[in-house]
C-alpha cells in the first residue's frame, strides 16, 4: 500500500521517502527521535493527501478520456471556444502516447476539472494529441500547458501553420509533465519551471528553449544573457540553507568535532547542542 502512496504522492522521490528499504538508515533514527518522528507522520499524511489528490485527477482524466472529443480546426475552434467546423474524431494515439497520457493523467484530471468549472469547450489537437480547453486568461497571456491540457484563451485567431507550431511545443511540455511526473509526482514540474524561470527569465527558461522557443512564440534569448539572474540564485540558495540548516549544522559538528554526543530522544540530526 505505501508504495502506491508514495508513488502517487511523489514519484520516485516520494518511494524513497516512504519506503523502509530505501530510507537506509533512517527508520532507526526515526524510532529514536521524537523530531524525527513527527516528521515522519507529516510526510506520511503529507503523501497520503498527494496520492489522493492524483487518485481524484485520474478518475476525471480517465472520465473525459470516454469521451470522444472532436478534432480541433485551428482557424475556427481557437477563435469560437464551442464550435468547431467538420469535426472529427481525432484518430487512436500511439503507445508513446498512451504511457505519457496515464503519466499525467492525475495533474491533466484537476486541469480538466478547473476546465469544466469555468471553461467553455474542449476539443483535441496534435500528434501525439492534447487537450484545448478553453477558459478565460488575460490578454497577454494566451495560455499554459497543465499535464495533457492547454488551458487557453477563447479570443485570439490562430492560423493553422501557427496552430501546429504551437501543438509541438506544447506537447514538448507534455512530455516535461511526464518526466516529472514519475520523478517527483505532480508537483515537481511547477516548482522546477518556478525556480527556473526567476533565475533565467523569458526566453531563457529552459523547460522553453526545449520545447523550442520558435514553435511557441518566444524571441532568442538575448545577447549577452540576463541570467542568472543574482538576486534569484541568493534567493533560491537561502531558501535552500534555511530547509537544510540541521543537516548543515550536523555536518559541520561531524568535521569540527567527530566525536558529539546527541541529546536524549533526539538523532544527532536534530541536536542543536555541542556536547
Amino acid at each position: 500500500m505505501w508504495t502506491v502512496v508514495g508513488f502517487l504522492g511523489g514519484g520516485i522521490v516520494g518511494l524513497v521517502l516512504v519506503l523502509p528499504r530505501l530510507r537506509f538508515l533512517r527508520p532507526r533514527r526515526v524510532l529514536a527521535c521524537d523530531l524525527c518522528q513527527r516528521r515522519h507522520r507529516r510526510l506520511l499524511v503529507a503523501m497520503v493527501l498527494l496520492a489522493a489528490l492524483s487518485v481524484t485527477g485520474f478518475g476525471l482524466r480517465a472520465s473525459q478520456k470516454a469521451r470522444e472529443l472532436p478534432a480541433c480546426v485551428a482557424d475556427v475552434s481557437i477563435s469560437e471556444g464551442r464550435r468547431v467546423i467538420d469535426p472529427q474524431v481525432p484518430r487512436r494515439g500511439s503507445l508513446r502516447s498512451t504511457v505519457r497520457s496515464v503519466l499525467t493523467a492525475p495533474v491533466s484530471g484537476l486541469a480538466l476539472a478547473f476546465a469544466e468549472v469555468r471553461g467553455r469547450g474542449l476539443c483535441s489537437v496534435g500528434d501525439p494529441p492534447i487537450t484545448l480547453a478553453f477558459v478565460p486568461q488575460s490578454k497577454d497571456h494566451p495560455g499554459s500547458m497543465v499535464g495533457e491540457v492547454f488551458l487557453s484563451s477563447p479570443t485570439p485567431r490562430i492560423n493553422p501553420v501557427r496552430a501546429a507550431m504551437l501543438a509541438r511545443h506544447e506537447s514538448r511540455h507534455v512530455d516535461q509533465w511526464a518526466v516529472c511526473s514519475t520523478i517527483g509526482g505532480i508537483g515537481l514540474l511547477p516548482v522546477a519551471y518556478l525556480v527556473d524561470s526567476t533565475v533565467y527569465p523569458g526566453s531563457e527558461n529552459h523547460f522553453e528553449q526545449s520545447a523550442g522557443l520558435d514553435a511557441g512564440g518566444y524571441a532568442q534569448p538575448p545577447h549577452p544573457p540576463v541570467g542568472p539572474r543574482p538576486w534569484a540564485v541568493a534567493f533560491w540558495v537561502a531558501v535552500v540553507l534555511v530547509i537544510g540548516r540541521r543537516r548543515i549544522r550536523w555536518a559541520v559538528r561531524t568535521l569540527v568535532r567527530r566525536h558529539s554526543t546527541h541529546a536524549p530522544d533526539r538523532c544527532p540530526v536534530h541536536t542543536p547542542g555541542w556536547t
